[in-house]
C-alpha cells in the first residue's frame, strides 16, 4: 500500500484524519483494529496532547495507528514532538495488549464511492417529483370529476341578516324577559289619559292614507277609483288615539323587541327578548308608538285594540320597523 505524504503546512492531527479517511476507515474501525479508544484517536486528530498525561503512551498511539494506516513513523514522531513541546523520543509504551497489528492491504481499503450520496440524492429527487405529480393528480381528478362521483358541498346559510339588530339606546336584557308582562303599562304615566298633543295627532293623521282637509287631486283615471281609495283610506284612519298593543311569541325564533315614541329618540319605553312560545309584551300608549322587531318569525300575532294585525313586510332583510297610533299601523 503506497504511503501518502504529509503536506508541509498540515498539522499530524489532520494528516493523520485524512489518510484515516482515504483508506475509507471510520474512528471506530481504527480504534478495534489499534485498540487505541476512540477518544484518544479523536485527541490525535484534534492535535490536543493535553489529553494524554505520558508522553510515552502517546508514542504508543501513534506507533498504532502509523503501523495499520501505513504511515512513516519516524515523520510521525517528529511532527508530535514539534508540536508538542515533547522530546523527539523513539521510546514507546506497547499499547497493542499482545497482538501485532498488521498494516492495511490495498484489498481493506474502501474505495471512497460517490455512487452512494449521488443514489441517495436521485432517490431523494425522484420521491419529490413523484409527490408533486401526485398531487397535481389528485387536484384534477377533483376539478374534472363528475358530478355524480362528488360529494355533495353543503353551503352555510348566510345568517348574517338574522343577527338581531339591536339600535343605539338600548339595554342589553334576558332572554325571555317580559315572559311575565302583567297588565297593561300607560306610556307616559305622567300624562293624564287622552291628554295628548293636537300637534301629534296631526302628525300621525298626515302619515296615515287619511286625507284629512288637505285637498285631494284625482288623476284622469276614473273618480270612482279615487273615490274607493279615499272610502279605504277613512276607514284606515285611526278613530281613537288610544293603542292597546300586544305581542305574543311564537317559539319558532328568538327577537328583541323595542318600543319608542320617536324614532329619534334614544331611550326605549319599553324593550326585550321573546324567544319562548306563548309569551307576551304588552304596552298601553295615547301617543304614536314606533316598534323595532329584530326578527319577525319569533312573532305568532300581533294585536292593536283588540284586533290581530299581521306585520308589515320588509322588502330587505328581517328587521321590521313601523309605526303604530290609534291602534292601527300608520306610515
Amino acid at each position: 500500500m503506497a504511503v501518502i505524504e504529509k503536506k508541509p503546512e498540515e498539522r499530524l492531527g489532520e494528516y493523520v484524519a485524512r489518510v484515516r479517511e482515504s483508506r475509507g476507515m471510520s474512528v471506530e474501525e481504527l480504534s478495534a483494529a489499534t485498540k487505541v479508544a476512540v477518544s484518544y484517536i479523536k485527541s490525535i486528530e484534534a492535535g490536543d496532547w493535553h489529553a494524554f498525561p505520558v508522553a510515552a503512551y502517546v508514542r504508543g498511539y501513534l506507533n498504532s495507528v502509523s503501523v495499520k494506516l501505513n504511515l512513516d513513523l519516524q515523520q510521525v514522531l517528529a511532527c508530535y514532538a514539534k508540536e508538542s513541546g515533547a522530546k523527539l523520543n523513539n521510546d514507546f509504551e506497547d499499547v497493542s495488549a499482545g497482538k501485532k497489528i498488521a498494516p492495511m492491504t490495498d484489498s481493506e481499503t474502501k474505495k471512497k464511492s460517490k455512487a452512494v450520496p449521488v443514489t441517495i440524492l436521485l432517490l431523494v429527487l425522484a420521491f419529490l417529483v413523484a409527490s408533486h405529480f401526485l398531487n397535481l393528480d389528485e387536484l384534477a381528478e377533483k376539478q374534472f370529476a363528475s358530478p355524480a362521483s362528488e360529494t355533495p358541498v353543503v353551503v352555510a346559510e348566510d345568517t348574517s341578516s338574522a343577527v338581531q339588530e339591536i339600535p343605539d339606546g338600548a339595554e342589553a336584557v334576558p332572554v325571555d324577559s317580559v315572559q311575565n308582562d302583567s297588565a297593561a303599562i300607560n306610556a307616559d304615566k305622567g300624562v293624564v289619559e287622552g291628554a295628548v298633543s293636537q300637534a301629534v295627532v296631526d302628525e300621525a293623521v298626515k302619515k296615515s292614507d287619511l286625507p284629512a282637509s288637505a285637498t285631494i287631486f284625482i288623476s284622469s283615471d276614473s273618480k270612482a277609483d279615487s273615490a274607493k281609495k279615499a272610502e279605504q283610506a277613512a276607514q284606515d284612519a285611526p278613530t281613537t288615539n288610544k293603542t292597546s298593543f300586544l305581542l305574543i311569541g311564537s317559539g319558532e325564533a328568538r327577537s328583541w323587541v323595542g318600543l319608542k315614541r320617536r324614532d329619534e329618540d334614544n331611550a326605549f319605553l319599553k324593550e326585550g327578548n321573546i324567544g319562548k312560545a306563548g309569551v307576551k309584551m304588552v304596552y298601553n300608549t295615547n301617543d304614536t308608538l314606533c316598534v323595532t322587531i329584530g326578527e319577525p318569525q319569533a312573532i305568532s300575532k300581533m294585536i292593536l285594540n283588540g284586533v290581530e294585525t299581521p306585520l308589515p313586510e320588509m322588502k330587505f332583510g328581517r328587521v321590521t320597523r313601523f309605526r303604530v297610533y290609534g291602534g292601527k299601523i300608520v306610515k
